[in-house]
């Protein structure tokens, strides 16, 4: 039987609003939630994340899926992408008029 150890790590999250709705969003395992309300997104967020945690732990694929989101491996350890900076860009979009 495999030994199990557990990891506790920070991941960035990123909170947006897109008309009405509140987006919660993690670039460290690419994944996303919504909600009505700021507090319904996070709650959204939470329940997405325990799933996707308990999913990849039940398939024992944690070293394929945290590589493939970019983390690093660094003496036995992941680290999460960090995110280094943050703009905004201007950018010119052809819409129909």
């Amino acid at each position: 039987m495999l030994k199990k150890t557990v990891m506790k790590t920070n991941i960035p999250v990123i909170y947006l609003k897109e008309g009405e709705a509140f987006i919660c969003y993690s670039p460290a395992f690419d994944l996303a939630a919504h909600g009505d309300s700021f507090e319904d997104a996070e709650r959204s967020f939470a329940k997405a994340l325990k799933l996707f945690i308990e999913e990849v732990s039940k398939k024992g694929t944690w070293d394929d899926v945290l590589s493939e989101c970019g983390w690093e491996k660094i003496r036995h350890e992941w680290s999460p992408p960090r995110i280094i900076g943050q703009e905004s860009k201007e950018v010119t979009i052809p819409v129909p008029a």
